[in-house]
C-alpha cells in the first residue's frame, strides 16, 4: 500500500500530487521518504517567497546547497527529489524550469556494510540461548530469537519478518511467503530445514490458537513489535556477546545481518562448485531485489575481507566489488 498523499500549500501544491501519482502509476515506489521529501521541498520554497510553480537556477541552487554537517547522501537525495520533478515539469509543457546536472545528484556512499564473522554470529546466538533459560522475558527472547534467525538465515529484511502473518509461513514445507515486499515485489522465500523446525516449535509452544492473519511474532497487544523494542534487544545482544562496534562507535545495524547473508551465500555457492555469473541472479531474486544491480550494490566489500569471492568474480565481474582505496570520503 502506497502512503497517503499530504496536503500540499506551496507553489507546486496542485502539481506535486500529479507527479506522485504518475510516478506510481509508472510503477515505482513512491513512497513515504520521497512523498515527504518532495512536500518539504514545496514548502521550502514557499517559506522562501516563491509563490509561482517555476524552478530558477536560484531556487535550485538554495534547496539542494549542503548543509552543516549534513551527509552527501542527504544532499544527493534532494537533488534527486527536485532533478525528477523538474524534467516531469520540462515534459508536461511548463516554462522556466531549470534542471540541474542529473550527475550532481548521483553521490559515491562511504558507507561500507558491517560483515559479521562465524564467531560473532556464534557468540550472538549463544547469548541468546543463555538468556532463553531464564524465566524472565522468556517469550520476548524466544521472539527475538526467531527473528533474528530470519535475518540471518534468510536475509529478510527488517520489516519483512517483522510483519509477518502465521498464515505466511507453511511450516511444512518451510515456504515463507513475502507480500508486498520493497518496491511492492512479493516473493517465495524457502528457509532451512533446521530453520522450518525452530519456526515449528515456536509456532507449536506460542502460537497454537492464534488465526492466520494474526502476526506470528506479537507483542503483548497482539501487533508486531516496534523497531525501537527490536533494536534495543538486539543493542543488548550484542553488548552481551562482546562483540566491537563500528569504527567511528557505531552499533551494527539489524540490515548488517542481511548482508552478512549475502556474502555467506555467495561462499556457500562458490563452494560448490557455481560462477558468480549465474549465482548473483539467483541471490538477486531470493533477496526481492528489483535488478541485479541492486545485488551488485549490496554487496560490495572490502577486498582484503573477501579474497575468496573477489578473485572468483573478477572473471565475471570486474568491477563488482571496489577497491578500499577507490571509496570516496
Amino acid at each position: 500500500m502506497y502512503c497517503k498523499i499530504p496536503e500540499f500549500i506551496g507553489p507546486f501544491k496542485d502539481i506535486l500530487p500529479e507527479y506522485i501519482n504518475y510516478q506510481r502509476g509508472l510503477g515505482y515506489d513512491y513512497g513515504t521518504q520521497i512523498v515527504y521529501r518532495l512536500r518539504e521541498m514545496d514548502i521550502f520554497f514557499l517559506k522562501h517567497g516563491y509563490t509561482e510553480p517555476k524552478i530558477t537556477e536560484e531556487m535550485y541552487e538554495l534547496w539542494t546547497a549542503h548543509k552543516e554537517n549534513e551527509k552527501k547522501s542527504n544532499q544527493g537525495k534532494r537533488m534527486c527529489a527536485i532533478n525528477g520533478f523538474s524534467k516531469y515539469l520540462i515534459n508536461s509543457g511548463h516554462e522556466n524550469i531549470y534542471l540541474g546536472d542529473p550527475a550532481r545528484g548521483v553521490f559515491k556512499s562511504d558507507f561500507i556494510p558491517y560483515i559479521f564473522s562465524e564467531e560473532e554470529i556464534q557468540s550472538f546466538f549463544s547469548v541468546l540461548k543463555e538468556e532463553l533459560k531464564t524465566e524472565k522475558s522468556r517469550y520476548d527472547v524466544a521472539t527475538f530469537t526467531e527473528l533474528f534467525s530470519l535475518y540471518y538465515s534468510c536475509g529478510l529484511r527488517k520489516s519483512e519478518a517483522q510483519h509477518l502473518l502465521i498464515g505466511d509461513i507453511d511450516l511444512t514445507t518451510g515456504i515463507i511467503r513475502i507480500m508486498d515486499g520493497k518496491n511492492h515485489i512479493s516473493r517465495m522465500v524457502v528457509v532451512s530445514e533446521s530453520m522450518r523446525k525452530q519456526l515449528s516449535t515456536y509456532h507449536n509452544e506460542y502460537c497454537i490458537g492464534c488465526e492466520s492473519d494474526a502476526f506470528m511474532f506479537q507483542n503483548k497487544n497482539g501487533g508486531c513489535f516496534s523497531d525501537e523494542k527490536i533494536y534495543r534487544i538486539y543493542k543488548r545482544m550484542l553488548e552481551k556477546a562482546e562483540i566491537p562496534k563500528r569504527k567511528g562507535g557505531q552499533t551494527q545495524r539489524i540490515h548488517d545481518l542481511r548482508h552478512t547473508f549475502c556474502v555467506r551465500a555467495l561462499e556457500t555457492m562458490m563452494k560448490k562448485g557455481y560462477d558468480l555469473y549465474t549465482s548473483l541472479p539467483l541471490l538477486s531474486t531470493y533477496l526481492g531485489h528489483k535488478h541485479i544491480t541492486e545485488t551488485e550494490y549490496y554487496l560490495r566489500l572490502l577486498e582484503e575481507h573477501f579474497n575468496s569471492i573477489t578473485k572468483m568474480s573478477g572473471k565475471y565481474a570486474p568491477n563488482l566489488f571496489p577497491k578500499a582505496g577507490d571509496i570516496n570520503e
